[in-house]
């Protein structure tokens, strides 16, 4: 069972390095030719805002980010910024990198784009609902940001080592002289 988790893992991890690497070159490319058509950062002629707009699985820019109402605005940013200083700094073990990396490529920029993308009606229907868009953003925001605390808080790889080394003086010693762990009264 735990070598079906690390292989998940490791497919996942190849998933998504393919994914940033694909993004990065579609956006160098696409920077090339707005810098040859001598129109760098301007959207081409007719394409709609939504185009500003990234796409599915690519990074946060910043339009997206600046289309955000405050207070949203500011928690985005503190939770990309608080996600990618993690990062860089070494975020302890391969489960915690692997969640704030999918918070800072996919949970974050997909909450972010599911906002941006409400319709006129969408948010009619949802006031009526009595569900601010603006509310629900927060909301969803505040699951992130404890999330990512939770993910700091925890050492997985220490919790990992204790329970491999009990694994291990079970297989070792046998379970009768291991015990349960649990004294019982004579």
């Amino acid at each position: 069972m735990m070598v079906v988790l690390i292989l998940m893992l490791i497919f996942a991890g190849v998933a998504t390095f393919m994914a940033v690497a694909y993004v990065n070159n579609t956006n160098r490319a696409t920077g090339r030719s707005l810098q040859d058509s001598g129109r760098s950062g301007e959207l081409a002629a007719g394409a709609a805002p939504e185009a500003a707009l990234p796409s599915p699985g690519a990074e946060l820019t910043l339009p997206l980010l600046l289309s955000l109402p405050e207070p949203a605005r500011t928690r985005a940013w503190a939770l990309l910024s608080g996600v990618t200083d993690a990062l860089k700094a070494g975020a302890g073990d391969t489960r915690t990198a692997f969640l704030l990396a999918q918070t800072r490529d996919t949970y974050l920029p997909d909450t972010l784009r599911a906002y941006a993308h409400l319709t006129p009606a969408a948010r009619q229907t949802l006031e009526r609902q009595g569900q601010p868009p603006e509310v629900l953003l927060d909301e969803q925001l505040a699951l992130l940001e404890d999330g990512m605390r939770e993910a700091l808080r925890h050492d997985h790889a220490a919790a990992d080592r204790l329970l491999t080394q009990g694994r291990f003086l079970r297989e070792r010693f046998g379970a009768e002289s291991a015990g349960s762990g649990l004294r019982q009264k004579p």
